[in-house]
């Protein structure tokens, strides 16, 4: 399956963990504002309405520009799009946090529609990695079945993108069966005590938190 890095315009990179995906993606995809502040790397692709690109920047990477005009979507939806066209279907991204409060949450709510289009989004912080899953084994009730790896005492926190989603885990501290995903704070702030979860949802997408680990 085909990958790709995507860096957007938040708040950039400092913990080794996100730098490391920066510095050895085999595909990295910058929006074009985020290629500014890019250290240590060669983008091999800039894709956006390219407004936020210096005149020097955009004749250095004349050949590596994807220009994308559509005032419907952000820099980083182009990044996505342009991925699904070139058949890249395993996506995380860095950056996307940070800097402005709107720009993060509009980032984080368009998992969803990622993970529709992809089999693998993730979105990775100087604090943790959201995982989004839209696929999955289904059983007969309509549940999709996902097992994520994870560390015992490690927090987690479950979101749905649909308030309709419903939810059972196994591996955590607190039941989340029955909670009722009417408001995003519903099913934080939540405790692994396996070092795999074992996850069943239906009406997604579902969204999970898990933090970096400890060193």
């Amino acid at each position: 399956m085909k990958e790709a890095v995507i860096l957007a315009q938040g708040a950039y990179p400092t913990h080794p963990y996100p730098l490391h995906i920066l510095h050895t993606a085999k595909m990295l995809i910058c929006t074009d504002g985020a290629v500014n502040t890019l250290k240590d790397r060669i983008p091999d692709r800039i894709v956006g309405d390219l407004d936020s690109l210096t005149p020097s920047l955009r004749e250095k990477y004349a050949s590596r520009l994807i220009e994308d005009s559509c005032k419907e979507t952000n820099d980083l939806t182009k990044a996505i799009l342009y991925c699904h066209k070139e058949g890249i279907r395993a996506i995380t991204i860095l950056g996307a946090t940070g800097r402005r409060e709107d720009h993060t949450l509009g980032n984080i709510s368009l998992l969803g529609s990622y993970a529709i289009m992809m089999e693998s989004v993730r979105m990775v912080t100087d604090y943790g990695v959201f995982m989004v899953f839209a696929h999955g084994r289904t059983d007969q009730k309509g549940f999709r079945h996902v097992s994520v790896p994870c560390v015992p005492g490690e927090p987690v926190s479950f979101f749905a993108l649909n308030p309709a989603m419903k939810l059972c885990a196994k591996g955590v501290r607190y039941p989340v069966e029955q909670v009722v995903f009417d408001a995003w704070w519903k099913a934080t702030l939540n405790q692994c005590t396996e070092k795999k979860l074992e996850l069943s949802f239906r009406d997604g997408p579902l969204l999970v938190y898990l933090t970096h680990p400890n060193p």
